[in-house]
């Protein structure tokens, strides 16, 4: 994939606080970036940074190959964004609150106005008055007015605040389609863990002004899985079904037992073998004479877990 975003070694200081600390992270064309942190640990300013709304201080930022300190204008032109809220005019209609914004924007026609109400879901309300737009429709206007210029990468600030359910879930899937659709980078900061994790393709986790990890979803949870999965045994003696288990050299080898309760007791089996596992420890325990009630899976880790138990120990989430 071709690379949208390039952030080199960046520090930034606001007084005499060190809010960002060698920050480096790439994103790129066609996916949903998300990048995660807790209240202060400087995502904002980053955001800030890349969108010119902040001055350089040292290191080096690139959109779409252009440098921000020395080709501004060609980086600038590269981006759409929303950084906190979108701002509109609520006695114009949606279609006249793009008209004013084309204006801004060289070579924006009628045609690619009505193409990004369309985009967005608004080709039926963008002729009525902004003041009567729910927070979710004003979002999706405001993304509207960001994608005038045919930017390659969209850059939103947090922008599921406020919304109810079915906002976020309209907003969730219009962020994919335009990454994966459209071939946009789309690089999303928010505090929201579930709905990172159903959007994004890959993430950045930044704590205290440093970039802890930048990895995919399906990388990050399976790290913070250790590549296993727990089942929990309901049983009529526990004590006695981990002994049979723990007297079997094979399972041994395998898996992992943990007694919960006289009655329960859970086992983490490697993913890479998890069924032949299962069926051959169910086996050993009806032929030891346990009685086997239940077996359920436990359910897997989300990205707050693992978010949490990266950001233990710094600023409360937001």
């Amino acid at each position: 994939m071709e690379t949208a975003i390039s952030i080199q070694h960046v520090n930034k200081h606001l007084g005499k606080r060190h809010i960002l600390k060698d920050v480096s992270l790439e994103a790129y064309t066609g996916e949903v970036f998300g990048f995660l942190g807790p209240n202060g640990a400087g995502k904002t300013t980053a955001i800030k940074l890349m969108t010119g709304l902040l001055l350089m201080e040292d290191g080096e930022i690139f959109i779409c190959g252009h440098s921000l300190r020395t080709e501004f204008q060609a980086a600038i032109a590269n981006i759409g964004a929303i950084v906190e809220n979108p701002e509109m005019y609520p006695y114009m209609t949606g279609m006249q609150n793009l008209r004013q914004y084309a204006r801004m924007r060289d070579g924006v026609t009628e045609e690619r106005i009505r193409e990004v109400a369309e985009l967005v879901g608004l080709a039926n309300r963008v002729d009525e008055k902004v003041k009567r737009y729910s927070l979710g429709m004003r979002q999706r206007l405001g993304i509207a007015q960001a994608l005038l210029h045919n930017p390659k990468v969209l850059i939103l600030d947090e922008p599921t605040n406020g919304l109810d359910a079915a906002g976020i879930k309209q907003l969730r899937d219009l962020m994919k389609m335009l990454a994966h659709e459209q071939g946009i980078c789309v690089f999303v900061s928010s505090h929201m863990m579930s709905e990172m994790e159903l959007m994004c393709d890959r993430v950045g986790i930044i704590t205290d002004g440093v970039v802890r990890t930048v990895q995919s979803i399906s990388d990050l949870m399976e790290a913070y899985s250790g590549g296993t999965r727990e089942y929990i045994y309901e049983v009529d003696d526990a004590n006695r079904a981990a002994a049979v288990l723990q007297a079997d050299a094979k399972f041994m080898e395998t898996c992992r037992g943990t007694t919960l309760s006289p009655t329960s007791f859970s086992v983490a089996f490697d993913k890479e073998h998890e069924k032949e596992t299962l069926a051959a420890v169910n086996a050993l325990l009806l032929s030891n004479g346990i009685t086997l009630y239940s077996v359920s899976q436990k359910a897997e880790p989300h990205l707050e877990d693992a978010f949490i138990d990266l950001t233990a120990g710094d600023a409360q989430i937001q």
